[in-house]
C-alpha cells in the first residue's frame, strides 16, 4: 500500500465519522419566552398581575419618623422633653374576580421603634372581604366599624377620643345605589383571650355635599353601650371640609369597649365622660400646603385641641408639624411628623 492510498483511506474514514456525529448532534432547545409582569388596571393604579394568575397585587405603605411630645413633660415629668418614633408599615392588597364578586385580601404590619423603649412589631390589619353587587362581607382583624364607619375622628394627627379600637370582626356592609349604606358586625371584645361578642351597627348617607350617619356598639362583657352621630360637609367651591360628631357612653364610672376618655395627659391622668362633642376642619390651600384642626369637649368640663400644617414638598413626602393642647394639665405639646408614602 502506498502513501497515496493511505491518505485517501484516512480521509474517507474521517468523513464517515463526521457524518455519523452530525446525525447524532445534540439539538439545543430554544429558551422559553419571558413572561413579564403585567399591569392590572382593573382596580386602579399600582396593581400588577401575579405571574401565571389572574390575581392582582398591590404593594404600598409608608415609612414614618416623628419627634413627639415637643415641649411637654417627658417620662420623668421634666419640661421640654421629647420622644422620637420610627415606623415602617408595608401594606399588601390582593384582588381577583370570582363568580360571587370581588375577592380581596388586605394586610398591614408595622415595625416600630420608640425612644422610650416601647418597640413593637405587630399586625395592624389582616382582612378578607367579598364585595357583591349589594354589599360586602368581611372577616378579619383591623379597625372596628365603630372606629371607621363615620370616618374616624378629626383631621389632625391626634384626632380625638371616639372609640378608636382594633379587633377581630365578622361584618356585612349593605351598599345602596343612592348613597345609603348600613353595617352590622359581631366584634371580638377580647377581654380574657377568648371570643366575647360585642355587637355594632350603623347607617350612613353619603352625597356630593358630604355625609350624615349614626352608629352604636354594645359591650357584651360589661353590658354597656356607646353611640355616636355625625355629619360632614364639603363647602361648595372651596377646599374646606367640616365634620361634627356627638358621642355618648352609657357608663362613665369605669371603662368599657365604648368608653369616652377625656384626653388627659400621657401618663394616665384622665376621666371617663358620659358624652362629648368632636369637631374637625381642614382646608387645602393648594397641592402642597393645607391646614387642619380638631376640637373636642367632654362633659367632665375638659377639652382637647390640635392644629396641624400638612406640607407636601414633593410627591410621596409629607411633613406635618402639629400643636396640641390638653386642658386637664394646661399643657401645650407638639409633634413633627415626616412620612414617605408609597
Amino acid at each position: 500500500m502506498n502513501i497515496k492510498s493511505l491518505l485517501l483511506g484516512s480521509a474517507a474514514a474521517m468523513i464517515a465519522v463526521s457524518g455519523a456525529r452530525a446525525a447524532d448532534a445534540v439539538v439545543i432547545a430554544e429558551p422559553e419566552p419571558v413572561e413579564y409582569v403585567r399591569v392590572c388596571d382593573v382596580y386602579g393604579t399600582g396593581y400588577f398581575y401575579i405571574p401565571g394568575t389572574e390575581t392582582c397585587l398591590k404593594v404600598g405603605g409608608y415609612v414614618r419618623f416623628e419627634v413627639r411630645n415637643i415641649g411637654g413633660d417627658d417620662e420623668d415629668f421634666n419640661n421640654d422633653g421629647y420622644d422620637t418614633r420610627a415606623r415602617f408599615a408595608p401594606t399588601f392588597t390582593v384582588k381577583s374576580e370570582t363568580e360571587l364578586g370581588t375577592l380581596t385580601g388586605y394586610g398591614r404590619i408595622f415595625a416600630q421603634y420608640d425612644s422610650n423603649g416601647a418597640n413593637d412589631t405587630t399586625i395592624e390589619h389582616a382582612q378578607i372581604s367579598l364585595a357583591t353587587a349589594t354589599g360586602t362581607f368581611l372577616v378579619g382583624y383591623g379597625d372596628t366599624p365603630y372606629s371607621r364607619f363615620l370616618d374616624y375622628g378629626g383631621p389632625t394627627i391626634n384626632d380625638g377620643s371616639y372609640g378608636d379600637t382594633n379587633a377581630s370582626e365578622i361584618s356585612y356592609t349593605f351598599t345602596g345605589g343612592n348613597g345609603f349604606s348600613a353595617i352590622i358586625a359581631a366584634v371580638d371584645n377580647d377581654v380574657n383571650g377568648d371570643w366575647d361578642t360585642n355587637f355594632e351597627g350603623g347607617v350612613r348617607f353619603t352625597q356630593a355635599w358630604g355625609w350624615i350617619g349614626g352608629l352604636a356598639g354594645y359591650d357584651g362583657v360589661e353590658e354597656e353601650f356607646g353611640a355616636k352621630v355625625g355629619v360632614g360637609f364639603k363647602i361648595p367651591n372651596t377646599a374646606i371640609e367640616l365634620t361634627v360628631q356627638g358621642l355618648y357612653s352609657s357608663e362613665d364610672d369605669f371603662g368599657h369597649f365604648y368608653s369616652i376618655r377625656d384626653n388627659g395627659d400621657a401618663y394616665g391622668d384622665f376621666d371617663y365622660a358620659e358624652w362629648a362633642v368632636l369637631a374637625g376642619a381642614s382646608v387645602a390651600f393648594n397641592e402642597k400646603v393645607g391646614l387642619a384642626g380638631t376640637f373636642q369637649y367632654f362633659d367632665t368640663e375638659e377639652f382637647f385641641a390640635a392644629v396641624s400644617l400638612p406640607i407636601s414638598p414633593v410627591a410621596g413626602l409629607s411633613i406635618t408639624p402639629e400643636v396640641n393642647y390638653v386642658s386637664r394639665n394646661e399643657e401645650f405639646n407638639g409633634i413633627l411628623r415626616f412620612q414617605r408614602s408609597f
